[in-house]
């Protein structure tokens, strides 16, 4: 099951989540940054479902299916803050609150591994 959910997981973000940097840059632009800057979001989606996932034998599915969720409110937050706010700064500033938020509300809800920072 893990390695069915694995390669969803893989093709629901590469064919059907958008961009995250298109509200910043232009298309060409938005593509090269996706490119380097996007390991970042995996990275903080990979550390947001950590904070609540344990790995355990046979449930490993579990936390594919919560990287996969926390990758779209990443990708999503990222999308919606740039839409109203141009400056770049700022944005980081905002887009840092929100995944301390986000770390904070889904230890609280989902779990007591909270080992991410």
């Amino acid at each position: 099951m893990y390695k069915l959910i694995r390669i969803v997981s893989y093709l629901v973000r590469q064919i059907f989540f958008p961009n995250p940097f298109s509200n910043m840059f232009s298309d060409a632009m938005a593509e090269f940054v996706n490119y380097i800057a996007g390991g970042i979001i995996v990275y903080l989606a990979y550390n947001l479902t950590h904070t609540w996932y344990i790995s355990k034998k046979g449930e490993y599915w579990k936390g594919s299916l919560g990287f996969l969720v926390n990758y779209f409110i990443l990708t999503e937050g990222l999308l919606i803050i740039s839409k109203y706010i141009h400056s770049i700064y700022i944005i980081t500033f905002i887009y840092i609150l929100f995944f301390i938020m986000l770390c904070l509300i889904e230890h609280k809800l989902l779990g007591k591994n909270f080992q991410s920072f």
